[in-house]
């Protein structure tokens, strides 16, 4: 089974009608160019030397580092016909703008060193032979003619156009060598080879420039030349059913082919599927944009946001001191909007930030004893994930799942309306994390991984299935209570009062019966799992968990039947930001309501 999952490469209808491995322009024209001129340069070379004429020796140098430009070019566009990859997702097509700058750059040097060396020979001229450098320079010009009329043949390609300007520039310089060699040859006059050398350098620097500027604006993700940015909003903005734009943003992913993202605000979310039908036919006709990625918005919900947002706003400036008051989160799914709960301790108006996300079936209470330890230095926020706690139950339960968890968690953050945030996960609080952590540009500075890795032990697996969604339905709390504690008898020896604090939160009354907090819907995408699905997850955990450049700690129950060693061991080998501790007499996972375990967090997030 090959290692690439080509279909998340693949496009669906309304994406865009293109693979991001493109078509580059034809190999065999630059082939051409490249055998004509590197077979001409030598013969030139030579010539050059014999001559004593700058003029030739410049041209002669400026087809060696065209039949480099060429091979550059060429191998550029050999990389960019390579496949996208899990490394590179948008595959290899920038490899050209890449080569087109690096060619840019090599022509200014070129140019400079020709016009010191013509400045020292204006004062002190050498003595040319005009008759070989005119004849010389007129083969060599007819030459450059056509390898520049094989390369006009391809005029898309921002690679091939800056190879064509190093032709250029040489036919510019045979041009030169030619006249100086007819100037020498009838008047005698040395300084015309050093005047003519300098004045098609000069000629040449127009075009260079403009490749530059063309390919520094196309690796630096500038909105496309022909693209106008303001014109694509307001276009949007007047398409039937879009009331809002937001968060725009237009760029390349490889020459000639735009994309753009940003989020829509429409008023019913069963419209979105006409109403996007009808941006991609816009965008691809008026814009020539054919990558579309947007992100509806019901309106109500994003007015809830706002409000949110004004009202977190407040609190801060208040410089309130929470205990554990609940606040609510409206974010986004593909069902529609929903709110997450979180449970807040500390100072809010504190730019300091601990994220505190707790396991499959537990909840942000689980954190209470370590939050309150933590307030003083700390804003401390810990979320019910969606499903469980206070927060709203979904409706289609298969986005019970991380991508769903990692989307709640990034508009938690940004309601809180901080830069940076420090993480504290516990099993599948630490997997939301992880791949939270691995994303560009999240705000996570320090994350604390408690009994959880890429790997999960298949006993563990088959434990949790045994409770996960399961029946659970007590007349009374005490008994509940007690058949919870022995569930969770894993995460270490608690006093009663311990056990009363930290599992008496995940017990409800509903009609009468004393049950559990969390929609038993949340086992089936769990339970949905087939072994291939499993491979395939912890592959992509892995690859995830290999991108994360921040300080982590991963922590370790002794007797843990869902992290073992071995895991621990293999993820401190492949990723050099990782330390581990153990934690003996403990299974999982570790609770941290005992005092030993918080100074273990307090001591690696100070």
């Amino acid at each position: 089974m090959s290692a690439v999952d080509h279909s998340l490469h693949a496009h669906k209808q309304g994406d865009a009608k293109h693979s991001h491995s493109k078509e580059v322009s034809n190999q065999n024209l630059l082939l051409i160019a490249l055998v004509l001129t590197l077979g001409f340069s030598g013969v030139e070379a030579a010539a050059a030397y014999f001559a004593g004429s700058l003029a030739l020796i410049s041209d002669a140098g400026h087809m060696v580092t065209d039949a480099a430009a060429l091979g550059l070019a060429l191998l550029a566009q050999i990389i960019a016909r390579r496949p996208p990859s899990p490394k590179h997702s948008f595959g290899f097509g920038r490899a050209e703008a890449l080569a087109a700058f690096v060619n840019g750059i090599a022509m200014l040097a070129l140019v400079a060193w020709i016009v010191g060396e013509a400045l020292t020979r204006f004062f002190t001229p050498h003595q040319v032979d005009g008759l070989t450098v005119t004849v010389v320079a007129a083969v060599g010009l007819l030459m450059n003619i056509i390898v520049a009329w094989v390369l006009s043949h391809d005029k898309k390609s921002v690679n091939t156009r800056a190879a064509l300007v190093h032709v250029m520039g040489d036919l510019l310089g045979s041009v030169g060598a030619l006249i100086a060699g007819l100037v020498i040859q009838f008047t005698d006059w040395m300084p015309a080879d050093a005047l003519l050398s300098i004045f098609v350098s000069l000629l040449i620097l127009k075009s260079t420039f403009s490749i530059l500027r063309e390919s520094y604006h196309f690796l630096m993700e500038g909105v496309p030349l022909h693209i106008d940015y303001l014109e694509v909003g307001s276009d949007l903005k007047k398409v039937p059913g879009v009331l809002a734009v937001h968060d725009l943003h237009v760029w390349e992913m490889t020459p000639s082919f735009p994309a753009l993202i940003g989020h829509i605000e429409i008023a019913q979310m069963s419209e979105w599927p006409d109403i996007m039908g009808r941006i991609n036919s816009m965008l691809l006709d008026k814009h020539g944009i054919d990558h579309v990625t947007l992100q509806p918005e019901v309106a109500g919900m994003v007015d809830e946001r706002t409000h949110d947002e004004q009202l977190n706003e407040e609190i801060k400036k208040s410089h309130v001191i929470h205990q554990g008051e609940t606040f609510y989160v409206t974010c986004a799914s593909s069902d529609g909007p929903h709110r997450m709960a979180y449970h807040a301790w500390g100072d809010s108006s504190n730019p300091k930030v601990l994220i505190c996300v707790h396991g499959l079936t537990r909840r942000g209470s689980d954190f209470k004893t370590l939050a309150q330890a933590m307030s003083g230095e700390y804003y401390v926020v810990c979320p019910d994930v969606v499903g469980r706690g206070d927060s709203d139950r979904l409706k289609n339960p298969m986005l019970y799942a991380v991508p769903q968890y990692v989307a709640d968690m990034a508009s938690l953050i940004k309601q809180l309306d901080v830069r940076q945030v420090d993480w504290f996960g516990t099993s599948m609080g630490g997997l939301i994390g992880m791949v939270y952590a691995s994303m560009p540009n999240n705000p996570i500075r320090r994350m604390l991984i408690n009994d959880v890795g890429p790997h999960i032990e298949p006993e563990a697996i088959q434990r949790l299935g045994s409770y996960v969604g399961q029946a659970f339905a007590f007349p009374n709390r005490a008994d509940a209570l007690q058949r919870l504690n022995e569930i969770c008898a894993t995460f270490g020896s608690h006093t009663p009062e311990e056990w009363e604090i930290y599992n008496g939160p995940m017990l409800v009354q509903k009609d009468g019966l004393w049950v559990m907090h969390y929609d038993p819907d949340i086992s089936v995408p769990f339970a949905s799992v087939n072994p291939i699905m499993a491979k395939a997850g912890e592959m992509a955990m892995w690859h995830a968990f290999k991108q994360i450049h921040i300080p982590m700690l991963i922590v370790r129950g002794g007797d843990s039947d869902l992290l073992s060693a071995k895991t621990v061991a293999q993820m401190c080998k492949v990723n050099p930001y990782l330390r581990s501790i153990e934690i003996p007499g403990v299974g999982h996972a570790p609770a941290f309501v005992k005092a030993e375990q918080i100074a273990l967090a307090k001591e690696f997030f100070s």
